[in-house]
C-alpha cells in the first residue's frame, strides 16, 4: 500500500514539472536572456524560472525539438500515477530520444542551408543540435547529411511502430506473381469450359435425338410419296380410258383423300422447330428459377480493441493479433452464370446415369459449392448417393459428398469441391465477432462453414471433444487452432493444459507454456508429456484432482466451476483454473496399455465437467479397438476429418461422408445431442504463428505455479 501511496506522489510530482517545461518552452522568446535582475520585462509564462528553463532546453539543448521531453514526462508520470506497467514507455522514451536528436540536427541542417537564423545563434536547432548539423555538413556535405538523416528516421520508424519495409516489396511480387498464375489458370479454366460446352451439346444432341425417336416410335405411319406416284402411275397405265361424264361422277379414289406429300413434308420440320423451342424456353424458365445465394461476408473486427481483453490481469498481456498472419481476400471466383452452366451440367450428367432431376438451389462457399436437387416424381435418394463417383469424375471434382436428403428438405444436397479453394486464415476468424466477443474462455475458433460464415465451437458446452483423420487430413493443425484459441482467450491463472504426445514431435513447441499454461506435476518432470508410464500418471493424477475438487465446491455449497469462481471473485480470492487434457494420438497409448488408459479417461469424461477438466482427444486411427463403445459413449462431440473408409466414418461421426471429405481441413462435425453433422474447414495456423505466440507468452510475468500431487504408491 505505502508503494502505491509513493508511486503516485512521484507520478503526480512528475506530471507537474512536465507541465512546467512544457509551458516553459512553449513561451520561448529568443530576445529574453536569462537574467536574475528584478528590472528585466519578463513575458514567460513561468516567469524568470520559466526563461532560464527554456533557454537551458531549447538554445543550450536540442532546439524546439526538446519538447519531446516533457511530453514523455506527462507520459511516465501517468503510468506512474495509474501504476500501469513500464516495459512499454521505456521503449517509447528511448525511440523518442532518439527522434528529438533526429529533428534537432534536421532543423539545424535546414537552418544553416536556407538560412534561416545566424549560424552560431542556435536559437532553432538548439546548442547540440547546431553543433552536429555543422559538423556534419563539413564532412558529409548536404547529400550525405541528407542520407543518414533518412536513414535514421527510417530506422525509427521500423522499430516503434514495427513497419514491414520489406514486405510492400514481396506482396508487390506475390501479386505479380499471382496475376499470372490466374492469368493462366483462367486461360486453362476457358480450356475446360469449352470442353465441357462440347460436351454438353453433345449431350443435349442425344437427348434430342433419343425423344425423336422415342416420338416416332409413336407416330402414325405415313405413305412414302415416291411409292404414291409410282402407283398412281401404275394404276393410270392399267385402267381404261373414260369419258369425262364418269370422271365427273365416280367417287373420289382413295388416293385423292391422301394429304400431298408436300404438305407432310413441311408438317415434320415445323414440330421439330417447335419442340427445340419449347426446350429452350423450359432451359431459360429453370436457369430464371434457380436460386443463387451469396457467399456469406465476414464481418471483422479487431480482437485487441476488446473491452474485455484491455482489463488488467495481474500484468499479464493476451497475445496480440498482429502476432498472426494476414488473410489473403479471396472473392467469389463464380459468377452467376459460371454457377447457372455449372448446375445445367450436373442436371444433364445426372440424366446421362438415368436419374432426373433439376437444382433448385445453388450455395457457393469459399471451399465447396453446394447445390441442391430436387428429384423427380418417383426418383429414390439413394440412387444420387450411389453416383458420388461417378459424379465425381464427371464433374472434374477429387471427391463428391451426397447429403441424402438435406435435413429438413425434400432436395438432395450434392457438395462439389472448388477448382480454386480459399485459404481459411486463423487471423480471420481470431478477429471476428463471434470470436472475439463471445463470453466463454473456452470459446474455440475452429474456422468456417461451407457458406463461408465464421464457425466457432464452445469448449465448456461440448464439454469434451473426439477427432480423427488421417495423415494430412489437417487432425494436428486442428488441435494447434484448439490450443491457440483458449491461450488467446485466457490467462494462465484460467486455464491450464496438460498435454500428452506419445509421438513425441507434434507439441515441442508449446515448451515455452512451462511456468504458465502447462499443469506442473509432481510425479513427472518432463513438461510435454511423451512416455505411456507417465500419461498414465498424468490421467491418474487429474483423477485425484477432479475427486478434490468436488470436495471443494461441496465445501463452498456450489455446483460448477462456474459457480464457484463467481463466488471467489466477489471475494477478492482466487479462482480455480479451467484443465484442459489434450492428447494427440490416443491409439498409442490404447495399443501399449489399453486397460490403464481407457478407464480414467471414461471416468474423467463422465464426471469432471462439472470442475472444469475437459478432453480433446485425437486419433489417426478411428478403429473400434481405439474408440472403443466406453469413449465414444461419453464423447458427444466429434470431429472426423478425411478418413480411409466408410466404416471408419460410421466409427467417429455414426455415418458415413467423412471418406468423401477433401482433406486439408475439410471436416465434419457432429454436435452434442444432434444426429446432423456439420461441414466446416478448419483455420489454417502455420508453425511460425504458434512460435510468435509462444513467444509472447514467454515474455510475460509468470504466475503462481499450480503442482498436481503425487499418486505414486508408497
Amino acid at each position: 500500500m505505502q508503494e502505491e501511496r509513493r508511486l503516485e506522489i512521484l507520478g503526480i510530482l512528475i506530471i507537474a514539472l512536465s507541465v512546467f517545461v512544457l509551458v516553459s518552452i512553449g513561451g520561448y522568446n529568443p530576445s529574453e536572456e536569462p537574467s536574475i535582475s528584478p528590472n528585466v520585462q519578463v513575458t514567460n509564462p513561468m516567469g524568470i524560472l520559466g526563461i532560464f528553463t527554456a533557454h537551458f532546453f531549447i538554445k543550450l539543448g536540442f532546439g524546439f525539438s526538446s519538447i519531446i521531453i516533457p511530453l514523455l514526462g506527462l507520459v511516465w508520470g501517468w503510468f506512474l500515477f495509474a501504476k500501469k506497467e513500464l516495459a512499454d514507455i521505456i521503449r517509447g522514451t528511448n525511440y523518442g530520444l532518439g527522434t528529438m536528436a533526429l529533428l534537432s540536427v534536421t532543423i539545424g541542417v535546414f537552418s544553416i542551408q536556407l538560412p534561416m537564423e545566424d549560424a552560431v545563434s542556435y536559437n532553432v536547432s538548439g546548442l547540440i543540435g547546431g553543433v552536429l548539423a555543422k559538423l556534419a555538413l563539413d564532412w558529409l556535405s548536404i547529400w550525405g547529411t541528407s542520407l543518414f538523416l533518412i536513414a535514421g528516421f527510417l530506422m525509427i520508424i521500423r522499430g516503434y511502430f514495427n513497419l514491414d519495409y520489406y514486405g510492400p516489396f514481396v506482396n508487390a511480387k506475390e501479386k505479380w506473381d499471382t496475376w499470372r498464375t490466374e492469368k493462366a489458370n483462367q486461360k486453362k479454366q476457358q480450356e475446360k469450359d469449352d470442353a465441357k460446352r462440347l460436351h454438353t451439346q453433345d449431350l443435349k444432341s442425344k437427348i434430342d435425338s433419343q425423344k425423336e425417336r422415342d416420338e416416332a416410335e409413336f407416330a402414325p405411319a405415313t405413305p412414302d410419296p415416291v411409292e404414291e406416284n409410282a402407283a398412281e402411275q401404275v394404276e393410270e397405265e392399267l385402267e381404261p380410258e373414260t369419258n369425262e361424264e364418269e370422271n365427273l361422277t365416280s367417287p373420289p379414289t382413295f388416293d385423292e383423300i391422301q394429304p400431298e406429300p408436300e404438305n407432310d413434308l413441311e408438317s415434320v420440320p415445323e414440330s421439330e422447330t417447335t419442340l427445340v423451342e419449347n426446350e429452350t424456353e423450359t432451359t431459360d424458365e429453370s436457369d430464371e428459377n434457380l436460386n443463387i445465394e451469396e457467399m456469406a461476408q465476414t464481418e471483422e473486427v479487431d480482437i485487441d480493441e476488446v473491452v474485455e481483453r484491455q482489463k488488467p490481469k495481474r500484468k499479464y498481456q493476451l497475445p496480440s493479433s498482429e502476432l498472426l498472419a494476414n488473410p489473403v481476400n479471396v472473392s467469389d471466383t463464380f459468377t452467376r452464370d459460371e454457377l447457372i452452366e455449372r448446375a445445367n451440367y450436373l442436371t444433364q450428367s445426372l440424366a446421362t446415369f438415368g436419374v432426373e432431376g433439376k437444382v433448385v438451389n445453388v450455395h457457393p462457399g469459399p471451399i465447396i459449392t453446394l447445390f441442391e436437387v430436387e428429384p423427380a416424381e418417383g426418383v429414390r435418394v439413394n440412387k444420387f448417393v450411389a453416383l458420388a463417383d461417378d459424379l465425381a469424375r464427371v464433374m472434374e471434382a477429387s471427391s463428391v459428398r451426397v447429403i441424402a436428403p438435406i435435413p429438413g428438405k425434400s432436395s438432395v444436397g450434392i457438395e462439389i469441391p472448388n477448382q480454386n479453394p480459399a485459404t481459411v486464415f486463423f487471423k480471420s476468424v481470431v478477429n471476428s465477432p463471434e470470436f472475439a466477443e463471445a463470453e466463454s474462455i473456452l470459446s474455440l475458433a475452429v474456422g468456417k462453414t461451407t457458406s463461408g460464415e465464421i464457425a466457432t465451437l464452445d469448449l465448456a458446452k461440448m464439454p469434451h471433444l473426439l477427432i480423427a483423420g488421417t495423415t494430412g487430413s489437417g487432425k494436428s493443425v486442428c488441435i494447434n487452432t484448439i490450443i491457440c484459441s483458449i491461450i488467446y482467450r485466457a490467462t494462465p491463472d484460467e486455464v491450464k493444459f496438460v498435454m500428452i504426445d506419445p509421438k513425441k514431435v507434434e507439441m515441442t513447441l508449446y515448451r515455452q507454456l512451462e511456468g504458465y499454461h502447462l499443469l506442473k506435476m509432481e510425479d513427472i518432470q518432463e513438461p510435454i508429456v511423451t512416455s505411456v508410464d507417465n500419461a498414465i500418471l498424468a490421467l491418474r493424477a487429474l483423477e485425484k484432482e477432479m475427486d478434490r475438487r468436488y470436495n471443494v465446491l461441496a465445501d463452498a455449497v456450489v455446483r460448477n466451476i462456474g459457480e464457484y469462481n463467481e463466488k471467489m471473485q466477489n471475494n477478492d480470492e482466487s479462482i480455480m483454473p479451467y484443465i484442459i487434457l489434450v492428447i494427440d494420438e490416443l491409439a498409442d497409448l490404447m495399443m501399449l496399455s489399453a486397460k490403464d488408459v481407457e478407464a480414467p479417461i471414461a471416468r474423467l469424461a463422465q464426471l469432471s465437467r462439472a470442475v472444469g477438466i475437459h478432453l480433446v482427444i485425437a486419433t489417426q486411427r478411428p478403429s473400434v479397438d481405439v474408440i472403443t463403445g466406453v469413449i465414444k459413449a461419453n464423447f458427444p462431440s466429434r470431429i472426423a476429418f478425411q478418413v480411409a473408409s466408410k466404416v471408419d466414418s460410421r466409427t467417429i461421426i455414426d455415418q458415413i461422408g467423412a471418406d468423401k471429405l477433401i482433406g486439408r481441413g475439410d471436416m465434419l462435425h457432429l454436435g452434442t445431442g444432434s444426429s446432423d453433422v456439420t461441414r466446416m474447414h478448419n483455420a489454417f495456423l502455420t508453425l511460425e504463428e504458434i512460435e510468435a505466440v509462444m513467444n509472447h507468452v514467454s515474455d510475460q510475468p509468470k504466475p503462481d505455479e499450480m503442482i498436481l500431487p503425487t499418486v505414486r504408491e508408497a
